[in-house]
């Protein structure tokens, strides 16, 4: 397994969303969806985990290093989102 890396902006946003800390290493290492974002260029990966008193999607967008996973933001997301943005292709299915 490749090292996790939390950039700031990730750490940012935990803070502010009140997020606990260690979703986004959950949702990186075990993934309910994949996939790749054609416009950002990088990696998402979605779980359902329990925030704000709700089972929601938690998203997170991540990019590949060499021998390291930095993960650069996570939010809740919706599945009419998730669904839009395959629709029009600007995320494609990654397995």
């Amino acid at each position: 397994m490749q090292k996790i890396v939390y950039t700031a902006h990730l750490e940012l946003r935990l803070k502010i969303r009140k997020i606990p800390y260690g979703y986004p290493t959950r949702v990186c290492e075990e993934p309910d969806q994949t996939f790749y974002d054609q416009i950002e260029g990088n990696h998402i990966a979605i779980k359902k985990l329990k925030y704000g008193g709700k089972i929601r999607n938690m998203m997170i967008a991540y990019e590949e290093k060499d021998d390291s996973i930095e993960i650069i933001t996570i939010h809740p997301i919706t599945d009419e989102k998730i669904i839009n943005r395959t629709l029009n292709e600007r995320w494609t299915k990654h397995e």
